[in-house]
């Protein structure tokens, strides 16, 4: 009935994907970092993107994901932060670590009740 653990990167295991080319995989046989996935992200009204336009980006506008130190954020291709994906979605440094990269487009945008950005997101080796 709930979860434990604080969505912190240091509740994940340490133990590194395979490159890409080596694949992952695990017991269901599913490799998570090879997965497309769709979003919310999380804090938009507090990133750059909507503090200095103070508007949200437009449907199609080009993003990717980028570690920044904190975590994992949806940017445009100039780095202007977008919004910060949710913690389930922390697994991902590991793969970005592995050499996966991500991207995508901004799938849908509203401003109320809060500024709310949905992104497809599409890994690449």
């Amino acid at each position: 009935m709930g979860s434990s653990g604080s969505g912190s990167f240091s509740d994940y295991s340490k133990n590194k994907p395979k490159t890409p080319e080596e694949g992952n995989g695990g017991s269901s046989g599913i490799d998570k970092c090879t997965l497309a996935f769709a979003t919310s992200l999380q804090e938009v009204a507090r990133c750059f993107f909507f503090i200095n336009t103070g508007i949200l980006p437009p449907i199609n506008t080009p993003v990717r994901l980028t570690f920044n130190g904190v975590r994992i954020v949806a940017e445009t291709f100039k780095g202007e932060e977008i919004g910060y994906l949710p913690t389930q979605y922390n697994y991902l440094k590991n793969c970005m670590d592995a050499g996966f990269s991500y991207s995508g487009v901004v799938r849908n945008e509203g401003l109320t009740p809060a500024p709310t950005v949905l992104v497809d997101i599409q890994p690449s080796t």
